[in-house]
């Protein structure tokens, strides 16, 4: 297991996704040269089933070395995540790859678990260390370069990027399984394996690491009706509190099953869109019992003492938003859902579910008379206004309290 230094893990709490060589301690005093990659689970599934990555390198207009880690999920569009080089131990890492080529290679989620890690080979040649010898990036906001840099980005995808050198990175063991335990509120636990859980658990069991300490009893998890003909699902996770309940369904993606040919982007969307449309039916029957005073069970077969007067929020919890079908399509849906229910519906993704619960603490802390799950339910409302002033689903919420302002004024897309 990898433990980033105080700098590093601040910045993976900061970004969705993120790439960046380090040179760690490891067995005492020895240094090697490490390749952390932060992104959603879907993305770190494919790069444990053997999905192409490579390494970019090229100069700013500033001085300044940037790199990108290509993954190629996708044969005609793969993703790419760049960083700018900060620190000399990233320079340290690149001589050391010269001359050895071995590197340690560690993912890290959603909620910034280590997930799995291997070894691999980075051929780094002088060409390489002749762009990475330059100005080191010492700004807070690497944003002033944030179009150049899209498109250069842009060029690597097509193969025009003649300015930028390559190192593939190949992984040279098996990947090797990390399970995190997040001990959570109401004496319960999260565990997350990557390699090993069931791919639909192992999402419902990230939603709830996430969202499990934000209310004092914690987060239930497959909550249960009790009806004549049996036992049969409610929500896959549900937390309530004094002024709302919040009912979640989790519709993942089935990756680990491709064994000769990993599925495209394209197949990826007629999958999610089609389970997308189950849990947007199974939430307008939720929310119908919730109002209807249906008694809802726990895993132990205990009744769940709900609020039900307040509008519920339901969401919709998908690997990546991106995937979703165009809005001319979810907007309807979303507005028939708030009729026939008088709730609100949200689409997120892992990585806003995140950024939603950072969001609530936040806000929370700033505040002496806020719980974490009273500003996260006043960030889900802040999200929909937002969502319907931008016309999509697919936006990235990013909070900033600013001095002297009061918590509920700063949420903003």
């Amino acid at each position: 297991m990898h433990l980033p230094r105080y700098e590093l893990w601040q910045e993976m709490l900061a970004v969705p996704q993120l790439v960046r060589l380090t040179l760690p301690q490891q067995n005492g005093t020895e240094r090697y040269p490490t390749l952390l990659i932060k992104a959603h689970s879907l993305l770190l599934k494919y790069i444990v089933q053997g999905a192409p990555l490579r390494l970019f390198f090229f100069r700013t207009s500033g001085g300044h070395c940037a790199y990108a880690l290509h993954i190629a999920d996708d044969p005609t569009n793969g993703v790419i995540i760049w960083s700018l080089l900060t620190d000399t131990d990233e320079l340290l890492a690149l001589r050391d790859l010269a001359s050895h080529r071995g590197c340690s290679v560690y993912l890290f989620n959603e909620a910034c678990a280590n997930s799995a890690w291997t070894t691999a080979s980075i051929s780094i040649d002088s060409t390489i260390l002749e762009i990475a010898d330059g100005l080191l990036f010492s700004g807070r906001n690497p944003v002033e370069y944030m179009e150049e840099i899209s498109e250069i980005l842009d060029r690597i995808h097509v193969g025009t990027a003649h300015e930028a050198a390559e190192a593939e990175v190949v992984a040279t063991d098996q990947w090797k399984q990390l399970r995190t335990d997040f001990i959570l509120n109401g004496v319960r636990s999260a565990k997350l394996n990557l390699l090993a859980d069931n791919e639909g658990s192992h999402q419902e069991q990230l939603a709830h690491a996430l969202l499990g300490d934000l209310s004092p009893q914690g987060a239930y998890v497959n909550t249960q009706l009790h009806e004549p003909s049996g036992r049969k699902e409610y929500t896959d996770v549900l937390l309530t509190h004094e002024f709302g309940t919040i009912l979640l369904e989790s519709k993942s993606l089935s990756i680990f099953e491709h064994r000769l040919q990993l599925p495209d982007r394209n197949k990826l969307r007629k999958n999610i869109e089609k389970s997308s449309v189950k849990g947007l039916n199974q939430l307008r029957v939720a929310a119908r019992k919730l109002r209807e005073n249906v008694p809802i069970f726990d895993q132990q077969g205990e009744v769940i003492e709900l609020e039900r007067t307040q509008p519920p929020h339901a969401i919709i919890l998908v690997p990546e938003l991106e995937l979703m079908a165009d809005d001319v399509v979810w907007f309807p849906r979303i507005q028939e859902f708030m009729r026939a229910t008088g709730g609100f519906l949200h689409i997120l993704d892992t990585i806003q579910l995140f950024r939603m619960m950072q969001g609530a603490r936040m806000i929370s802390e700033a505040s002496n008379e806020t719980t974490p799950m009273m500003a996260f339910d006043f960030y889900l409302l802040q999200r929909a206004e937002a969502v319907v002033a931008r016309g999509t689903i697919n936006i990235d919420m990013v909070l900033s309290i600013r001095s002297g302002e009061a918590p509920g004024k700063a949420a903003s897309a």
